[in-house]
C-alpha cells in the first residue's frame, strides 16, 4: 500500500471513531484519541479513557493493523477491537506492551473476529443520510486529511492532518473554546507553512507541530 492510502485509512478510521468521543466505546470508556502509525506505519492508535480524560491520564492506548492481506480494515472491525480487549482484563505478553504518554501501549496483531452491532450500523444509516460524510474514493481523492485527534490538557485538542504528496503528519494544536471557523480554516491551510512548525517533543505520531491556540 502507499503512503496516502495509509493516510486515507487512518482518516478513516478517525472519522468513525469521533462518535465514540460522545459517548462509551465500552462500558464507561470513551475514544480521546486517534492517533496515525508513526513513521508512516499502517496501523491505527486508539486511546481510551475515561469522559474527560486528555493526554496525561489516559488509560490504554491499542495498536491496530490497517491492513489484513492487502485488503484495508473496516471503521467497524476496528471498533470491534477495542470493545473486544477492553472489555474485560486481559494479559498480554511483553513484546505486545509498550508505553506512550505515560499509557500502556498496546500492540494487537492477532486477528479476533468482530461483528458490526446494530447501534453502530444506525449510526452509520442516519449520518448517511442527514450529513453525508466522505466516502473511501473521495478521501483518496482529497488534498488533505484529518488523520487523527487527540485531548490535550487545559483544554486543547491536538489534530493529525496529512496532505497529499508529503508522508509527514503534522500536528496542530488548537483550544476548542476558540475552535470556531477560522481557526477550522487555519488547520489544513496553516499546516502547510513550515516556517511555523514546531519540533514534536515526546509525540511520536508527528514530525512537527504547528499552534493554533490563539
Amino acid at each position: 500500500m502507499t503512503p496516502w492510502e495509509v493516510a486515507v485509512a487512518q482518516a478513516d478510521v478517525t472519522g468513525h471513531l469521533i462518535l465514540y468521543t460522545q459517548a462509551p466505546i465500552v462500558k464507561k470508556m470513551r475514544v480521546r484519541g486517534v492517533l496515525p502509525g508513526p513513521g508512516g506505519t499502517p496501523a491505527v492508535r486508539i486511546a481510551i479513557g475515561r469522559r474527560k480524560a486528555t493526554v496525561t491520564d489516559l488509560l490504554t492506548i491499542y495498536e491496530i493493523p490497517l491492513f489484513r492481506q492487502d485488503e484495508v480494515v473496516l471503521p467497524w472491525e476496528v471498533v470491534g477491537r477495542v470493545r473486544h480487549e477492553a472489555g474485560e482484563v486481559r494479559f498480554y505478553s511483553g513484546g505486545q506492551v509498550d508505553h506512550v504518554f505515560d499509557a500502556p501501549l498496546i500492540r494487537l496483531a492477532e486477528e479476533v473476529s468482530a461483528e458490526e452491532l446494530p447501534e453502530d450500523r444506525a449510526h452509520t444509516l442516519l449520518t448517511a443520510l442527514n450529513c453525508p460524510v466522505p466516502g473511501y474514493e473521495e478521501r483518496e481523492k482529497a488534498e488533505s486529511l484529518l488523520v487523527g485527534f487527540l485531548y490535550l490538557s487545559d483544554g486543547r485538542m491536538r489534530l493529525y492532518v496529512r496532505h497529499q504528496g508529503d508522508s509527514d503528519v503534522v500536528a496542530c494544536d488548537v483550544r476548542l473554546s476558540e475552535a470556531g471557523p477560522a481557526v477550522i480554516a487555519e488547520v489544513f491551510s496553516r499546516s502547510r507553512e513550515r516556517e511555523l512548525f514546531e519540533g514534536p517533543e515526546d509525540d511520536p505520531h508527528c514530525t512537527a507541530v504547528l499552534d493554533l491556540t490563539h
